[in-house]
């Protein structure tokens, strides 16, 4: 007990500057906006926990031996406790010593914003509109609701404003989800029918507001986590376009996987053309797709313009994104792919540079299915 006493403390403050220092890492290599997903990590958490908890329980131990609280019955149940202890503390340690290697680290980093990405794709997915009516163009009602807060919008609970529909026999419709921006003068709902003044705050406060986005509920917000860190590689201060090209990879990946599941989904709705949308009083806008390649490939475009390599990899991701053909995507790929082209012509990259990036857009377009 005295040993685990004065060393889990000492590991315990060396694990959580080892944290503190990770944290200083991403925001620096990376993005700070990055940080929140290792602050959330479950390993980490867990781990200090075990090592505070493991000197708390040998603190306590000591002082029922040292004040004889413990007979020979208690004393036998204490070794076979401490015994137990002592192997979950080597367990956790050795599985912190291996996390140790790849935690802070640039791919650990770019796996992590994928995985929360894509987690948030699913849930966007999982309920289409949020769980509501699809909302057709230019549906507004005449009573509006206006953002309570600053800040940016983290969570919308489609329940409550479900409720708050049904008890005015009204339909709301909403008109921003995660990741708008919002400010009191804006609305962010209108009703088909006046609300009560119960009814109007709860609506309003179904809308979640915070300072700053979130992974969850906001797949934009991922891919913007990526174009961040790619235009923080290409930046002259660090000069890394292995981890732009890295981003690339994943934002493809990512993206696919958002088409692919999207295309899955409807083909199961098609199936079942009695299902109805859990939230059937209230409408929700369609996130903005053309927006998420924006968010990951405008940054690579604009800070890459002078790298050919970064050039002739982004040509390579666009038209693997243009020949899945999903409507949604297909102009803003053919944009981003023109613009890309112009940045770089205007930037002053090398003439044979330029003509080898022209080469590989025009032998892209030529393959497209079509």
């Amino acid at each position: 007990l005295n040993i685990i006493a004065s060393s889990m403390l000492t590991v315990a403050v060396f694990s959580a500057s080892t944290m503190v220092a990770a944290f200083s890492a991403v925001g620096s290599t990376a993005t700070p906006r990055a940080s929140q997903l290792l602050i959330e990590d479950s390993t980490i958490q867990n781990t200090l926990a075990t090592f505070v908890g493991a000197f708390l329980y040998s603190v306590i131990a000591l002082v029922g031996l040292n004040a004889q609280i413990y007979g020979g019955g208690g004393r036998l149940v204490l070794f076979g406790f401490t015994l137990l202890i002592l192997l979950l503390v080597v367990i956790v340690l050795l599985r912190w010593l291996d996390y140790l290697s790849v935690l802070g680290r640039m791919g650990e980093t770019v796996s992590r914003v994928e995985t929360a990405t894509t987690k948030a794709m699913a849930q966007r997915l999982k309920k289409s509109f949020m769980g509501g009516q699809k909302q057709t163009e230019n549906a507004r009602g005449e009573h509006p609701l206006r953002a309570p807060a600053t800040g940016f919008v983290q969570h919308v609970s489609m329940d409550i404003l479900q409720k708050c529909a049904q008890r005015a026999d009204a339909t709301i419709h909403l008109h921003v989800q995660p990741g708008d921006f919002v400010e009191p003068s804006m609305v962010i709902a209108t009703s088909t029918r006046p609300l009560d003044k119960e009814a109007s705050k709860a609506a309003s406060d179904a809308v979640l507001i915070g300072k700053a986005r979130t992974f969850d509920h906001d797949p934009r917000f991922g891919l913007l986590v990526m174009g961040e860190i790619a235009a923080r590689a290409l930046s002259p201060a660090v000069n890394d376009p292995g981890t732009a090209i890295v981003v690339l990879a994943t934002a493809v990946r990512t993206l696919i996987y958002w088409v692919d599941e999207q295309r899955a989904h409807e083909k199961s709705l098609q199936q079942d053309d009695a299902r109805q949308p859990e939230f059937d009083r209230v409408s929700a806008p369609n996130l903005r797709e053309a927006g998420m390649l924006t968010d990951v490939f405008d940054p690579l475009a604009r800070h890459g313009a002078l790298a050919v390599d970064v050039g002739v990899t982004l040509q390579h991701a666009l038209a693997s994104l243009r020949r899945l053909n999903h409507t949604a995507f297909n102009p803003t790929l053919d944009q981003i792919s023109r613009d890309a082209i112009a940045r770089a012509e205007h930037a002053g990259l090398f003439a044979p540079d330029l003509a080898c990036l022209r080469e590989a857009a025009l032998a892209e377009r030529q393959a497209r299915p079509g």
